[in-house]
């Protein structure tokens, strides 16, 4: 669903959580091989974290069957951190969502499905609707589709406008 759209995206560390990260980070004082070290480091150099870090980090934490004062726990950021991460991924998901909800609702269809809606175009790469006239109240009653699409089409004209300005300067 949501999540192949985050592949390759990065979150960057607030000061917040980069700050607390530091601080577990030089009061640690034990054995670099303990679960969490390692991470930790990295995230302090890189000072972001990637979709599949957050991914990891998550799963530590669902999994995590010790307490929050175990070190494995704490390294890996502690409370902070695991609501942190539970909320960027969330957000991220959140999002993609809501972009996937609009563009259905401006009349692309298939935006759930993994090929985007490939699979519903001809051989010329055309795509084939299956135009159902009136296929709910709402759509009949409003008209909204048709006027979001040109208000979609006004912003698009809008944009390109401003970008021969901008070129033009």
């Amino acid at each position: 669903m949501a999540n192949s759209a985050l592949e390759n995206k990065y979150w960057e560390l607030s000061d917040e959580i980069s700050n607390h990260l530091s601080k577990i980070f030089n009061a640690y004082k034990g054995d670099e091989n303990v679960q969490g070290y390692k991470r930790l480091k990295d995230l302090i150099d890189s000072k972001e974290c990637s979709y599949q870090q957050m991914k990891r980090i998550k799963n530590f934490f669902d999994t995590f069957n010790g307490t929050k004062h175990d070190t494995p726990y704490l390294l890996n950021g502690g409370t902070k951190m695991k609501q942190w991460v539970d909320e960027c991924l969330s957000n991220a998901r959140q999002d993609i969502k809501g972009k996937k909800k609009s563009m259905m609702d401006i009349g692309m269809d298939n935006q759930y499905q993994k090929d985007g809606g490939t699979r519903n175009q001809d051989s010329g790469g055309n795509r084939i609707k299956n135009n159902k006239i009136g296929s709910s109240s709402r759509k009949i009653s409003d008209n909204r589709g048709i006027y979001e699409i040109e208000m979609f089409s006004n912003l698009l004209n809008i944009f390109e406008e401003n970008n021969k300005k901008i070129k033009n300067i």
